[in-house]
């Protein structure tokens, strides 16, 4: 059986000054992880140009992702360091069995999803602004 890889594309499927929804088709792998990475950045980068710096939540829709493997680690760590110091939180949704699985195997599915609203100080507790912002 021989493999045909598929190419990748990052679609903007709806914006919202809070929320931007990407969706993700194709393999993601080491031919397309570079292209992954540039089409993110180049998303985000237009939201911030038409919304400003409020994006709150990033949702890549994975449910056409036809192969995934550890150089897609790479590009998805890649794009949480570029949203979660901004306050973005990442929402890897309609994922396929095998990226759940080598998420979950690598131990980075809770670190890329992780709300960004509440980042720790070095100390590992809330930084002050954070649980001042976050109170009732």
């Amino acid at each position: 059986m021989t493999y045909l890889p598929t190419d990748l594309t990052v679609t903007v499927r709806s914006t919202h000054p809070h929320a931007l929804h990407l969706a993700v088709a194709g393999d993601l792998d080491y031919e397309s992880a570079r292209q992954f990475t540039h089409d993110t950045n180049q998303a985000l980068d237009a939201h911030r140009q038409e919304h400003g710096p409020v994006l709150q939540d990033l949702h890549l829709d994975f449910s056409r992702l036809t192969g995934i493997d550890s150089s897609a680690l790479s590009a998805l760590l890649l794009l949480h360091r570029r949203t979660h110091p901004a306050g973005t939180t990442l929402h890897l949704e309609q994922q396929p069995t095998y990226m759940m699985r080598i998420l979950e195997l690598t131990g980075i599915a809770d670190h890329l999803t992780r709300d960004a609203r509440t980042l720790s100080a070095p100390g590992g507790e809330l930084d002050e602004q954070t649980e001042t912002a976050s109170a009732p």
